[in-house]
């Protein structure tokens, strides 16, 4: 649905400026440009908990690794204590059947059943350590929050959003140009985009083109990323962008 809301949006005010002007005895070519992140993600928790922290709110910068929300995890830790106990009982137990098995005392089922009863305390404890390292939501690249859909003290559903991020990279202007312009329009075709919001020409170049072209606008959708790390520029902005 984003994808067609997009290429709605481009193609609805590219022609007005798909262009050629006689620029010093330069042909150039004008469409609009949509900015993008290249690493845009929405935070959902992957337990049912109590959201105990947030440590980064709308606007806020981030570092990879850092914790964004942190949870209440009592439960989970006191059913990690009661699993390792139950570990531990379950290992000792085949520590003490295995010698019983060397001295013929048990037979070698009695013995299996308490190798399988080991594995299985192993993968609960597994399962519980997964849980208590899912009590905390950490960073997966250095970045931005976008918005936060909840707050401290709530009581949040699993796979229930919580927050949008989005990747302190290279930004991203997503275009459609006419499909005719495949005659001299390739990968690595350098740009520049003015922003709307700014007023900045920035310098760009085309890393991707549309692997089909739309049959009824005859227009193909591209991306073009930006040469730097602009602190002007945000993901929403849009611009004219001149081939």
């Amino acid at each position: 649905m984003k994808i067609i809301v997009i290429l709605a949006f481009l193609s609805s005010i590219w022609m007005p400026l798909a262009q050629a002007d006689k620029l010093q005895g330069e042909t150039v070519n004008e469409s609009r440009a949509l900015v993008s992140a290249t690493e845009k993600v929405s935070v959902s928790s992957e337990i049912a908990a109590r959201v105990e922290k947030i440590n980064f709110l709308l606007g806020d910068s981030f570092k990879k690794g850092e914790v964004l929300i942190s949870f209440d995890c009592e439960l989970y830790l006191a059913q990690k204590e009661v699993i390792e106990a139950n570990y531990e009982s379950a290992k000792t137990q085949l520590e003490n059947d295995k010698l019983l098995l060397e001295m013929r005392s048990i037979g070698k089922l009695q013995y299996q059943l308490s190798a399988t009863a080991l594995k299985k305390a192993k993968a609960e404890l597994n399962i519980s350590k997964l849980n208590v390292d899912r009590c905390k939501i950490l960073a997966p690249y250095d970045g931005k929050v976008m918005d936060v859909y909840t707050s401290i003290f709530t009581s949040i559903e699993q796979r229930q959003p919580l927050m949008d991020i989005v990747g302190d990279g290279l930004l991203e202007a997503e275009i459609v140009v006419p499909s005719n312009w495949l005659k001299w329009l390739k990968k690595g075709h350098e740009v520049k985009i003015t922003i709307d919001e700014t007023g900045e020409t920035l310098d760009a170049k085309v890393i991707s083109l549309g692997a089909t072209v739309d049959a009824v606008s005859q227009t193909i959708e591209l991306k073009a990323q930006f040469n730097e790390k602009y602190e002007t520029l945000i993901p929403g902005m849009s611009g004219i962008v001149k081939f």
